[in-house]
């Protein structure tokens, strides 16, 4: 069974080398972007995370031009899935194994699967979080991490119980149910799209990651456009799922989500959108 790792994921999984084409039509532009991602192991692990933006500048970059845009509903694509399971070879074992055995391997884009009113509450804790450290980290990206009590603060990361302690800070019960019951509705969904039993799922890891592009990237961690493969990034995962909390050209600009094989496809992001994916070298991604 999986446990919560304790791992700087969000910074790590930013660094890995992209085309400069890419780049710039997929980078995030002159607002903050909120997302929880949610990435699943499936040896007996789903890692759940969210993330969107949030913005108040208006400077923008042109959009993903390179790859078609899927833009709504529930779209799949099914891809073949890569000739050896990645990392610590986990996600060809077990329950997690099921869909790379069966040669089932997919990308999914659906709309409405979490309520609106808990994509808002989580949208507004992030703010919230982020707002309470300061502004988070010192480049584009921060990172809060429940589960490992971490949270982005300038170069480092900081004990978020010790801040919201220091500051007399506390989730509020609407907050706690939200996380909750959202962490729980991705579990289930991606269960459902892959064909997978929910109760023999667990969560590998679950962050948000906030995204403010009018910052300068510090470090080649804050360089979250780069493409990367998640067993590879992480080791484990079997499956990731996102969740935006936000809208792309009604909160921040650009931010593409971006497929890039056998043929790239980009994903618009907004709020209440899931995207979800087997984790492996089929899907890599930026």
């Amino acid at each position: 069974m999986a446990s919560e790792k304790n791992k700087r994921r969000g910074t790590e999984e930013k660094g890995k080398a992209a085309s400069a084409e890419i780049r710039q039509g997929s980078a995030a532009t002159g607002r903050r972007s909120l997302w929880l991602s949610s990435v699943g192991i499936v040896v007996l692990a789903v890692l759940l995370g969210i993330w969107g933006t949030w913005s108040t500048g208006s400077a923008s970059r042109p959009k993903q031009t390179e790859a078609t845009v899927w833009a709504a509903g529930l779209l799949q694509e099914n891809v073949t899935c890569a000739p050896q399971a990645g990392g610590d070879g986990s996600g060809a074992l077990g329950l997690c194994g099921t869909t790379r055995r069966a040669n089932n391997c997919a990308r999914f884009v659906l709309d409405g699967a979490v309520p609106a009113e808990h994509v808002e509450e989580l949208r507004l804790m992030l703010s919230w979080l982020i707002a309470e450290a300061w502004g988070g980290g010192a480049g584009p990206p921060s990172v809060v991490d429940l589960h490992s009590e971490t949270i982005s603060y300038k170069e480092q990361f900081v004990n978020l119980t010790e801040l919201m302690n220091f500051k007399s800070l506390k989730f509020t019960q609407k907050q706690v149910e939200a996380y909750t019951r959202v962490r729980e509705t991705l579990r289930v969904r991606l269960a459902q799209l892959f064909g997978l039993d929910a109760e023999q799922l667990q969560h590998d890891m679950t962050f948000f990651s906030h995204i403010n592009g009018s910052k300068t990237a510090q470090t080649v961690h804050d360089e979250y456009w780069h493409s990367h493969i998640d067993t590879e990034q992480y080791g484990t995962f079997a499956y990731t799922s996102l969740l935006y909390l936000n809208t792309q050209d009604e909160d921040f600009h650009g931010g593409e989500f971006v497929f890039e094989a056998p043929e790239p496809r980009a994903v618009e992001p907004r709020g209440g959108r899931v995207v979800a994916f087997s984790s492996d070298a089929e899907n890599p991604h930026k």
